[in-house]
C-alpha cells in the first residue's frame, strides 16, 4: 500500500515527503527520516563561525513571512489554489508543501496506482495539459531524489565543526542543483535552506562563548539585515517576552559568569526592565527574594543539622531530638521531621 507522510521540525521546514511502492516502503521512509534527521542537526547545533551567509541567491525574494511560513510547512496548503500557484512555473515556494498534499490525498494505494491517481488529478487541476505533464515529471523526480538520498545517507551524517555543518548544508543543496538543475532546487528548496542556515547562523553567534554579549547583539542584528534586508528587524516574529528574555540571558551568559554576584544581580534587572512590564519585572524580583530567602534557610538548616549530627558527645537519641527541634524552628511543624538521625 502507498503511504505519504511529512517529518517536521519546531521553526523550520523538512524536506522530507515519501513515496513508497509495496517492496520499498521500509526503505522510503528511512529515506525521508535520513533527510529530516540532517536537517535537525543544523538547527539545534550551537558553535561557531565567521562565515557570511547567502547559500540562497537573494533574486528568489524569499521574504521574513515565507520563513515564519515554513515553520507551519503543509498545514495550510489551499489545494484549489494550485492552478494560481504554478502559473509561472512548476517550481516555486509552493512546490513542497503541494507534494506533501498530495502525498496525504492518494495514500493507502501501491506506487503505480498512487502515481497513476497523481496524474489524473494534476491533469484536471493544473492548465495547461503540458505544465501538468511538466509537474508529473517533477513529481516523479522528487522520489527518485529521495531514494538516492537515502542510498547516500553517511555522506549527509551531521557533526564536525561548525564550518563542516555549514559546508554540509551547502553539499546538500548542490546535491539537490544537480538533480534538479540549480533554478528549480534553489526555487523549491530556497525557502528550507535560508530558514535553516539563518536559524543555524543565529545560535552560532548566540553560543560562541568567546564573544561578548554586546557583540553578539550587533552580528545578531547584521545577520538579521544580511538575510533578511529591510524584514530582519522583524525576522525573529512575535517572540514571548519570556522567550526574548531567555534568549537574552543566553547571548549574555558568558559576560554574566564573568560578574560578581552584585553585578549580575543587576545586569539581570535591566534585561527584566527593558523586556518586561513594570509589574512583571517587580513580581520576578520579588520571586527571586523569596527563592533567596528559602536558599538561606536551607543552607543554615544543612550547616547547623551537619554539627549536630557530627557531636561525638551526643548519643543517637539526643541527635534525633535535636534534629527534630532545629527543624521545627526553622521551617515550622508543617513539614515532617526526619525521625533519626544518619
Amino acid at each position: 500500500m502507498y503511504t505519504g507522510r511529512r517529518a517536521r521540525i519546531s521553526i523550520m521546514r523538512d524536506n522530507s515527503r515519501y513515496i513508497m511502492n509495496t517492496r520499498s516502503k521500509l526503505f522510503l521512509i528511512a529515506a525521508g527520516l535520513t533527510a529530516a534527521v540532517v536537517l535537525i542537526f543544523f538547527l539545534l547545533k550551537d558553535n561557531s563561525t565567521r562565515e557570511s551567509a547567502g547559500i540562497i541567491d537573494n533574486k528568489y525574494h524569499i521574504t521574513q513571512q515565507d520563513y515564519w511560513d515554513s515553520h507551519h510547512a503543509g498545514e495550510t496548503f489551499e489545494s484549489s489554489a494550485a492552478k494560481d500557484y504554478f502559473s509561472q512555473g512548476v517550481a516555486n515556494k509552493h512546490t513542497l508543501d503541494f507534494f506533501s498534499f498530495l502525498q496525504d490525498r492518494f495514500r493507502d494505494m501501491g506506487y503505480d496506482e498512487h502515481m497513476k491517481a497523481v496524474r489524473g488529478y494534476l491533469y484536471g487541476t493544473i492548465r495547461p495539459r503540458e505544465k501538468a505533464e511538466e509537474m508529473y515529471e517533477l513529481y516523479a523526480k522528487y522520489n527518485d531524489y529521495q531514494k538516492e538520498l537515502y542510498m547516500d545517507r553517511d555522506r549527509w551524517a551531521p557533526g564536525g565543526t561548525p564550518e563542516e555543518m555549514l559546508e554540509n548544508l551547502r553539499k546538500i543543496q548542490d546535491f539537490r542543483r544537480q538533480r534538479f538543475g540549480k533554478d528549480a532546487a534553489d526555487a523549491i528548496f530556497g525557502v528550507e535552506v535560508k530558514s535553516s542556515e539563518y536559524a543555524l547562523r543565529k545560535q552560532i553567534i548566540i553560543g560562541d562563548t568567546g564573544m561578548a554579549g554586546a557583540e553578539k547583539e550587533k552580528r545578531l542584528a547584521s545577520l538579521r539585515r544580511d538575510m533578511w534586508g529591510d524584514q530582519g528587524d522583524a525576522a525573529d516574529g512575535p517572540q514571548r517576552p519570556l522567550d526574548r528574555y531567555n534568549e537574552k540571558l543566553k547571548i549574555y551568559e558568558a559576560d554574566l559568569a564573568s560578574m560578581t554576584a552584585e553585578e549580575r544581580d543587576q545586569k539581570i534587572r535591566e534585561f527584566r526592565r527593558e523586556l518586561f512590564t513594570p509589574e512583571e519585572a517587580e513580581r520576578m524580583e520579588s520571586a527571586d527574594l523569596q527563592l533567596k530567602l528559602l536558599r538561606a534557610r536551607d543552607s543554615e538548616y544543612s550547616r547547623l543539622s551537619r554539627s549536630i549530627l557530627d557531636d561525638k558527645n551526643l548519643s543517637e537519641q539526643e541527635k534525633n531530638r535535636r534534629i527534630r527541634e532545629l527543624h521545627n524552628r526553622i521551617y515550622g511543624t508543617s513539614k515532617k521531621a526526619p525521625d533519626q538521625a544518619n
